[in-house]
């Protein structure tokens, strides 16, 4: 046996995992179950800041959060058992059973960062360069850090692929997600009840908006504590693209616009907009105090793996939210990854084996959604 295989199926290994959001949480979680030594460098200083939106909780997130004891997904998760289908009036068009779960960013964040140990979660901390060869990383502080494996989870602007592919970008869809929340305890008994149980949508021209109800932000899932997660996706329609993601701060976004950053003619300009959606839905844009919108854009690399180095999550893929599965992503590359590493007998060969399936799938889930958004809002 190689010293390799000693050290790996002996003392695990020291992976060191760029960015601690979902995806980094997901892999430094997974690879300590199976006695590895992960460490998270973060580039946040505190805290990452809520992102409030909702989640489909896919099977694969439920049972990872079963498997390593974080939490009971029935404690952060809400249910849907109707697809329903609106006319522009607000009749109901058509209805289909279906049980969708889901959950919200914040509440799911909340589990898995107090399920990883504070010791091994460095904030403050962001990765400026790597070298795959060694396995290397700089630090924004100057300092360098070694370790068998890096992994960079660090979201679809990650600087790793950039240095790692830069002839890589991102291709906007032409289209965008006007996003929100809203308190259930702020809304009507009639609003409400339009949207409980259900997973609702209307499709218009060259837009669809969808609705369900999420957990709280601490997961409570009690009627009256839960809120209610609406994305809508609209064409710019001739609208400057610059202007809509121009925040508050007159800086211009090239992804997306937070929370309480959009400026007033833009939320005005949608929120008249939104007369054209059922009374419900226009209800609801118009009782969202914080509205938020997305670029919607496709990402693909041509590999996962640069010697020593992983790109996982969005960092590699980036499919859009149609596919519902952005989350199961990270969550699925951190298990395979896991897994990978546990079955195979050196570390070249299970990167070489989570590269070649990974990629793969990676780059199907692109291609799927878009698919599903080119059919769903008419685009050419």
């Amino acid at each position: 046996m190689s010293n390799e295989q000693s050290r790996q199926s002996g003392s695990g290994l020291d992976v060191l995992i760029s960015g601690g959001s979902m995806g980094g949480l997901f892999t430094g979680i997974a690879l300590a179950r199976s006695g590895h030594r992960p460490a998270i460098c973060e580039r946040s200083a505190g805290a990452l800041e809520s992102r409030g939106g909702g989640i489909v909780a896919q099977r694969n997130i439920r049972r990872f959060l079963s498997d390593h004891d974080i939490v009971d997904p029935e404690e952060i998760t809400t249910r849907s058992h109707e697809r329903r289908f609106l006319t522009e009036s607000g009749d109901v068009e058509r209805a289909v059973s279906e049980t969708m779960v889901f959950t919200s960013w914040d509440a799911l964040y909340r589990q898995l960062r107090d399920a990883f140990p504070d010791e091994r979660y460095r904030t403050g901390a962001e990765v400026t360069a790597v070298t795959p060869e060694a396995a290397a990383v700089r630090i924004d502080d100057g300092t360098e850090r070694t370790a068998d494996v890096v992994v960079a989870a660090e979201g679809g602007q990650s600087s790793t692929r950039a240095q790692l592919y830069p002839d890589v970008e991102p291709e906007f869809a032409s289209y965008v997600a006007w996003r929100g929340v809203v308190d259930e305890a702020d809304l009507s008994g009639a609003c409400v009840g339009a949207f409980d149980g259900t997973f609702t949508f209307y499709q218009g021209a060259d837009q669809l908006i969808l609705a369900y109800f999420i957990p709280g932000p601490d997961g409570e899932t009690a009627p009256g504590s839960r809120r209610l997660n609406w994305v809508w996706y609209d064409t710019l329609d001739g609208r400057d693209r610059g202007a809509i993601f121009t925040d508050t701060s007159d800086a211009e976004r090239r992804f997306s616009v937070s929370p309480g950053r959009l400026r007033d003619p833009v939320r005005r300009r949608q929120r008249e907009r939104a007369a054209t959606l059922p009374p419900v839905f226009e209800t609801l844009v118009s009782e969202t105090s914080e509205p938020f919108v997305q670029a919607i854009y496709d990402l693909t690399v041509p590999a996962m793996v640069a010697d020593r180095v992983c790109l996982l999550g969005d960092g590699a893929f980036v499919a859009r939210p149609h596919t519902a599965a952005g989350t199961a992503k990270a969550a699925g590359d951190a298990t395979a990854l896991a897994d990978a590493l546990a079955s195979r007998g050196s570390v070249n060969d299970a990167l070489a084996a989570w590269d070649r399936t990974r990629t793969e799938y990676g780059a199907g889930l692109v291609a799927r959604g878009k698919e599903m958004g080119d059919v769903r809002l008419n685009l050419d």
